[in-house]
C-alpha cells in the first residue's frame, strides 16, 4: 500500500480533533484571537450551548481581504515569525490552527474590517471549502460565525453533551478569560438572551462580576519574589465551598489549569487555617513571569504549563496564600453557607493579632443514640472534663466486659483520635471519625433502601445563591432532584429557593446538600439509577457532619459502643469516602518486630 499525502480538508479535521473538542474549544480560540488582536468589547453569541451557533463579535484592529484567505490556512499566523519566538510569548495564540481546524469542521464565516477602509471583508466555507472573498457591511473589527459545528464529522457529535452542559464549559472559558483581561467587557447572549454582562473594570470588580456571592468572603494576595508576582484574591480562613469550581489561575492572563499549584493553595489552608478536607479554598490568583521561564507550547488548548523551576513556583504560591491567610483574622467555622461581609485588602480590623474565636464542641453523641440496633444508650459526646488532659493512651481495663477471647476489648484513646483495643489475635487502631462515619451511613442508607421516601416541608424556606453554571446544571437536572426529595423553585439565575426536603435530609446545610449534588452531576458519567448515586453521596454528607471528630476525647462507653457495632458488621474496612477506618498488627507480627 503507497502512502499518500493527505488533503488539506482532511488533515484539517485531524488537526480539529486536537484543537476543538467542544464548543467551549471554539469560544476558547476565537476570544483569544479577538484579545490578541487588541479588543476592548468582546461579544459571544450561542446557541443550543454552541452546537448550533456560536458567533463572536470583537472590535479589535481588523485583518485585511488579502489576509482572511491565509487567516484559515494551517500554521498561518501573524504572532511569530522564528523559533527564538516561541520562548517569549505573549499572546494567547500562536499556533496558526485555529481557524483552519475549526472551519474544517463547520458551516464558517470570517468578516473583517481596518481602520483604514470603509468596508468589510467576508470569507465563507463549508468543511474547509471555501468560496471567494467578498464587500460586506460591518464595523471595523472581526466577526467569526459558526453554524453546524462538527456536521462534517457526525460522529464527533455524539460525544458532546446537553446544551446546558457546552454552554456551561463555554462560560467557564469566558470567565477566564474575564478574569484576567478586567479592562475589556464581555457579552454574552444565550439563545438570543443577554445572559452575562461585564462591563470593563477594575481586577477587585472584576472578580465580583464573576464569582459574585463568594467575593464577599474573599481576602487579597500579594507576592513577589526575584522571578514571580503573585496577586489577587483567595478565601478568608474559615470559608470553603465544596467543590473546586472557584477556583482560577491565571498565568501571565492566561488561564491555566495546574493541580499541583491548586494543591499549594490548600496546602497553605491546612496548615495556616485548618481547613476541613471535604471543603476548598476559592480563589483568583494571577502569576506574572518572564515567559522564558515558562512552556505554554505543552498543549494545543495550551491549558497545561511547564515551568522551568516548578518546586520554586510551587513554593511561591503557598507562601502567597499563607501569608494573605496570616494577615486576616479567622472566619466563624468553615459551613459552605457563610460568607463574610467585607472583599478585598485587609483592613486594620484583619490583624494578624486578632483573636480566634472558640470552636463549639460537636455533639456527637445525638446523632446515634436511638438509631443504633443496639439498645445501649450512650452518653452526650458534650459531658466532658475540659480541664482532663489525658496522656497519649488513655487506659480503661476497667470498663469493659467481654464475653469471648475473640471479642475486641477497648484499651483506650490515644491522642484524642484513636481508639486503641485488642482481641485475642492483636491491637485495632480505629480512626474514631471514619469508624463512626461508616456505621452513621450503613444505617442511614438501610432506611433509605428500606421506606419509600417521604418530604417533608421546611418551616421557612431556605434561600440558596449558587453561581449562575451550579444553578443552570441543577435546573438541567430539576427531575433528578425531585425524585431525591427536593422540592424547590429556580427563583433567579443565582439563586434557589427549597421549599422540602426528603425527612432523611431535614437538619442538614441545604447549601451544602445543592453543593454535593453538583460536585456529583459536574465530575460523574451518569448511568441509571442516577437518584441512589445521589442519595448515597448525601447520606455520606450527612454520615461525616454528625460523627464524632478527629480529636473529640471519649468517654469509655462511647469507644466501647463503636468497638461493639465495629464487631457486629461485614462493613469492616473503610469509610464512605474510601479511607481506611481501622488498621490491625497481628501480635505474631508485633512479637517479630521486637525479635521475641
Amino acid at each position: 500500500m503507497s502512502i499518500k499525502i493527505l488533503p488539506p480538508e482532511i488533515s484539517n479535521q485531524i488537526a480539529a480533533g486536537e484543537v476543538v473538542e467542544r464548543p467551549a474549544s471554539v469560544v476558547k480560540e476565537c476570544v483569544e484571537n479577538s484579545l490578541d488582536a487588541g479588543a476592548k468589547n468582546i461579544e459571544v453569541y450561542l446557541n443550543g450551548g454552541g452546537k448550533k451557533f456560536i458567533k463572536i463579535v470583537d472590535d479589535g484592529v481588523g485583518m485585511t481581504a488579502e489576509d482572511l484567505p491565509k487567516a484559515v490556512l494551517r500554521h498561518a499566523t501573524s504572532k511569530i515569525s522564528k523559533t527564538e519566538d516561541l520562548f517569549h510569548l505573549q499572546q494567547y495564540g500562536f499556533r496558526g490552527e485555529a481557524l483552519a481546524a475549526v472551519s474544517s469542521v463547520s458551516d464558517f464565516a470570517l468578516s473583517s474590517r481596518t481602520a483604514d477602509v470603509n468596508e468589510a471583508s467576508l470569507l465563507k466555507g463549508i468543511a474547509g471549502v471555501f468560496e471567494g472573498v467578498v464587500s460586506s457591511a460591518g464595523n471595523e473589527g472581526t466577526t467569526i460565525t459558526i453554524k453546524n459545528l462538527f456536521k462534517p464529522v457526525p460522529a464527533r457529535l455524539e460525544y458532546l453533551k446537553s446544551d446546558e452542559a457546552e454552554y456551561r464549559a463555554c462560560i467557564k472559558e469566558i470567565n477566564g478569560f474575564a478574569l484576567g483581561n478586567p479592562g475589556v467587557s464581555f457579552q454574552v447572549y444565550k439563545d438570543d438572551k443577554l445572559a452575562i454582562d461585564y462591563t470593563a473594570t477594575t481586577d477587585e470588580d472584576r472578580v465580583r462580576q464573576v464569582l459574585k456571592k463568594t467575593a464577599e468572603g474573599l481576602c487579597a494576595v500579594e507576592y513577589k519574589s526575584p522571578n514571580l508576582e503573585i496577586t489577587g484574591f483567595t478565601s478568608k480562613p474559615g470559608l470553603g465551598l465544596s467543590n473546586k469550581n472557584q477556583q482560577h489561575l491565571l498565568l501571565n492572563g492566561r488561564r491555566i489549569e495546574d493541580h499541583r499549584l491548586a494543591y499549594a493553595v490548600r496546602e497553605a489552608y491546612v496548615q495556616s487555617a485548618g481547613i476541613e478536607k471535604h471543603l476548598f479554598p476559592a480563589f483568583v490568583l494571577h502569576l506574572k513571569i518572564d515567559p522564558i521561564l515558562v512552556d505554554v507550547n505543552v498543549h494545543p488548548r495550551k491549558l497545561e504549563v511547564k515551568f522551568a523551576e516548578p518546586g520554586e513556583v510551587f513554593g511561591s504560591v503557598k507562601m502567597a496564600a499563607t501569608r494573605a491567610l496570616e494577615k486576616v483574622s479567622y472566619a466563624s467555622p468553615i459551613h459552605s453557607n457563610q460568607t463574610s461581609n467585607s472583599f478585598g485588602p485587609s483592613t486594620p480590623s484583619f490583624q494578624s493579632n486578632a483573636a480566634r474565636p472558640t470552636y463549639p464542641q460537636v455533639q456527637a453523641g445525638n446523632h446515634f443514640n436511638q438509631r443504633l440496633a443496639s439498645t445501649t444508650t450512650l452518653p452526650s459526646f458534650t459531658k466532658r472534663n475540659q480541664n482532663y488532659k489525658p496522656e497519649n493512651i488513655v487506659p480503661n481495663q476497667d470498663s469493659f466486659t467481654a464475653t469471648s477471647d475473640s471479642e475486641i476489648r477497648l484499651i483506650g484513646q490515644a491522642d484524642n483520635k484513636y481508639i486503641v483495643a485488642q482481641n485475642e489475635s492483636g491491637i485495632y487502631f480505629f480512626d474514631q471519625h471514619a469508624l463512626h462515619e461508616r456505621q452513621r451511613f450503613e444505617i442511614f442508607w438501610q432506611e433509605y433502601k428500606a421506606a419509600r421516601l417521604t418530604t417533608q416541608a421546611l418551616l421557612v424556606p431556605a434561600i440558596i445563591h449558587l453561581s449562575e453554571n451550579e444553578v443552570s446544571l441543577l435546573s438541567e437536572h430539576k427531575t433528578v432532584l425531585t425524585q431525591l426529595g427536593f422540592e424547590l423553585d429556580f427563583t433567579a439565575d443565582d439563586e434557589i429557593c427549597i421549599t422540602a426536603v426528603s425527612e432523611l435530609l431535614v437538619g442538614l446545610d441545604m447549601k451544602g446538600l445543592l453543593e454535593t449534588c453538583v460536585t456529583y452531576l459536574e465530575n460523574e458519567k451518569l448511568g441509571e439509577n442516577v437518584s441512589d448515586q445521589i442519595m448515597r453521596k448525601l447520606l455520606e454528607y450527612k454520615a461525616c457532619r454528625g460523627a464524632v471528630m478527629f480529636g473529640d476525647k471519649l468517654e469509655p462507653s462511647e469507644m466501647e459502643k463503636l468497638i461493639q457495632d465495629f464487631d457486629k458488621t461485614d462493613w469492616k474496612l473503610l469509610c464512605p469516602h474510601g479511607r481506611p477506618n481501622h488498621h490491625f498488627v497481628p501480635f505474631s507480627e508485633l512479637n517479630g518486630y521486637f525479635h521475641r
